[in-house]
C-alpha cells in the first residue's frame, strides 16, 4: 500500500538497508514542522502571484517535514569501481506536490519524445523546479522531493529527484492493494564525469532499487 512505502522512505535513518549500492547514509537534519502552522491544502497552494514558481515552491518546501541527508552511492562501471557523493534536501508533501514546482514538460507542441529529448540536454537546471514522475492526474498521489543543496561539493552540480507515489484501486485482488511507484530524476554532473557511462549506471540502479522497495514491503 502506499503508506507502507511510504514509511519506508521516510524512514532515513535506515534508507541503507534498503536501497542497493547505498554505501553512506547520514542524517545531518531532520526537518520537523510545526503543527500550529497554517495547513497546506490545494486551495491555497499559491502563496503569493507575485513570485516566481522557484520561490513558491521553495517557500513552500520549507513548511514540509524532511531531512539533510549526506549519501554517497557506490557502483562499477566498465570495471571500475565509482562513487558518488551528495548531500540532499529531501522534503515530504503528502498531499502530491504542486504543478507549479514542475517543469512544464506536459506540453508535447507535436514532438516526439526522442525529439525533446534532444533539444532538452543542454537546458539549464534549475532549482525547486522538478522533473514530473509519471502517474495518472484523476488519483491522488504523495511525493517526495530530494534536492542537492546549493553549493554541494560532490560530484553533482546538480540533482533533483521525486519519488510519487499512487493508489491504484481496483487492480489488486479482493483483500489486497495495489499502488504504483515512480520516480523522476534530472543529474547534472561535474564535468570530469563520463557522463553516458554514469547515465547508463544510474538507470540500472534505478530499477535495482524500486525491485528493492517493492520486495521490503511484499
Amino acid at each position: 500500500a502506499v503508506d507502507d512505502v511510504w514509511k519506508l522512505l521516510t524512514d532515513y535513518d535506515h534508507l541503507q538497508d534498503v536501497v542497493p549500492n547505498l554505501v553512506v547514509n547520514d542524517v545531518l537534519e531532520l526537518y520537523n514542522y510545526d503543527k500550529d502552522d497554517d495547513v497546506i491544502n490545494d486551495n491555497d497552494i499559491s502563496l503569493d502571484s507575485s513570485l516566481s514558481d522557484e520561490q513558491q515552491c521553495e517557500l513552500l518546501s520549507k513548511r514540509m517535514k524532511g531531512a539533510k541527508l549526506r549519501q554517497v552511492g557506490g557502483a562499477k562501471v566498465v570495471g571500475i569501481n565509482f562513487s558518488a557523493r551528495t548531500t540532499l534536501e529531501v522534503r515530504e508533501w503528502p498531499n502530491g506536490m504542486p504543478d507549479f514546482a514542475h517543469f512544464r514538460d506536459e506540453m508535447y507542441e507535436g514532438e516526439s519524445r526522442d525529439v525533446r529529448a534532444k533539444g532538452e540536454k543542454k537546458k539549464k537546471l534549475e532549482r525547486y523546479r522538478f522533473p514530473r514522475p509519471f502517474a495518472l492526474s484523476k488519483i491522488p498521489t504523495k511525493d517526495i522531493s530530494m534536492q542537492s543543496i546549493e553549493n554541494d561539493d560532490g560530484e553533482f552540480r546538480m540533482y533533483q529527484g521525486v519519488w510519487r507515489m499512487q493508489p491504484l484501486p481496483g487492480c489488486a485482488p479482493e483483500g489486497k492493494f495495489a499502488m504504483r511507484l515512480t520516480y523522476a530524476v534530472e543529474i547534472s554532473p561535474r564535468p570530469y564525469l563520463p557522463v553516458a557511462l554514469v547515465e547508463g549506471r544510474i538507470a540500472q540502479d534505478l530499477c535495482a532499487n524500486l525491485r528493492a522497495i517493492r520486495d521490503h514491503v511484499a
